[in-house]
C-alpha cells in the first residue's frame, strides 16, 4: 500500500474514522494528502424527533449538537495531521421518525432511504474525484449501524470506478467477539485481510480520540477505558504485546 497516493478515508459520523484507524490516517499524511469525509455531518432539523432528544440529552451537547461535535472533529483532525470535509446528510436519528430506537439504529436500512444510499455514493464518488484520491477507505460497518452500512454499500461502484477500496473495522464494536466475522458474512465476495503498523502514530489516535468528549461515556460504556480497550485490540493485531497495528479488508 503505497503512502504518497492521495487518500480518501470515509467517515459516517464524525468520530468514525479517528475510533477506528487514526492510526492509519495519520500514518499516510506524514507522506501524502489524506481526506476525511464525515458523510452524515449536517444540521437536524428545527423539531428532534423523542430519540434524537434523548441522544443529545446523554451527549450533554445542549441545543447546538452538531456545531458542538464539529468543534470537537476539527481537533481530532488536527490531532491527526489531515484535511477534512464535512457533507450535509443528517445522521440517521434525525431523518423524520425512521430510527426511533437503538434496535432501529442497527437494524436493517428503511426502503426510505434508497434515495439517500444513491445520493451519498454520487457525493463519495465526486469527493474522491476532486481530491484526486486513489484509495478510498470504508467502513466494514461492524455493529451494523445504518448510516455504516449505507457508506459500506458505496464500494462496488467505486471500485468499478478504478479506485482501490479496503474496509476499515468499525471501533469499538470490532473488540466484541464474533462481530468481524459476522460483518465479513455481510459483504458479498472474499475481502484479504492487510495489517498496518501503527506503533508511531498509536498516540495521535488517542489523542484524536480524546477530542470526542460528547461521545466518548456513551460509546465506550459496554466496553472499559477508552486508552485500554484501544491498545488491547491494537496489540492484539499486531501480535506483538508493545506494538500496535490496524487492520483492513481489501475489496478486490
Amino acid at each position: 500500500m503505497a503512502s504518497s497516493v492521495n487518500t480518501l478515508f470515509v467517515s459516517p459520523h464524525f468520530d468514525d474514522v479517528a475510533l477506528s484507524c487514526g492510526g492509519t490516517a495519520a500514518l499516510l499524511a506524514r507522506t501524502g494528502r489524506v481526506t476525511v469525509v464525515t458523510v452524515f455531518g449536517g444540521l437536524p432539523p428545527a423539531a428532534l424527533n423523542a430519540f434524537a432528544q434523548f441522544q443529545h440529552q446523554r451527549w450533554q451537547t445542549g441545543d447546538t449538537t452538531v456545531d458542538y461535535r464539529r468543534r470537537e472533529d476539527l481537533a481530532a483532525m488536527r490531532a491527526l495531521g489531515v484535511d477534512y470535509q464535512w457533507l450535509d446528510y443528517p445522521d440517521a436519528i434525525y431523518r423524520e421518525d425512521l430510527y426511533l430506537s437503538d434496535e432501529e439504529l442497527f437494524g436493517p436500512l428503511k426502503s426510505e432511504d434508497r434515495e439517500l444510499r444513491i445520493s451519498v455514493r454520487e457525493a463519495l464518488f465526486n469527493l474522491a474525484s476532486h481530491t484526486a484520491a486513489h484509495q478510498v477507505y470504508l467502513p466494514l460497518a461492524v455493529g451494523h449501524h445504518v448510516d455504516h452500512q449505507l457508506c459500506r454499500d458505496v464500494a462496488k461502484p467505486l471500485a468499478e470506478h478504478g479506485l482501490g477500496v479496503s474496509y476499515y473495522e468499525d471501533f469499538p464494536y470490532a473488540a466484541s467477539p464474533g462481530s468481524i466475522e459476522t460483518a465479513l458474512q455481510k459483504i458479498a465476495r472474499p475481502l484479504t485481510p492487510h495489517v498496518i503498523d501503527v506503533t508511531s502514530t498509536i498516540e495521535q489516535r488517542l489523542a484524536a480520540i480524546h477530542c470526542y468528549t460528547s461521545q466518548l461515556p456513551t460509546i465506550f460504556r459496554h466496553y472499559g477505558k477508552p486508552d485500554q480497550v484501544v491498545r488491547d485490540y491494537a496489540s492484539r493485531l499486531s501480535g506483538h504485546p508493545h506494538h500496535f497495528a490496524e487492520r483492513f479488508w481489501i475489496y478486490v
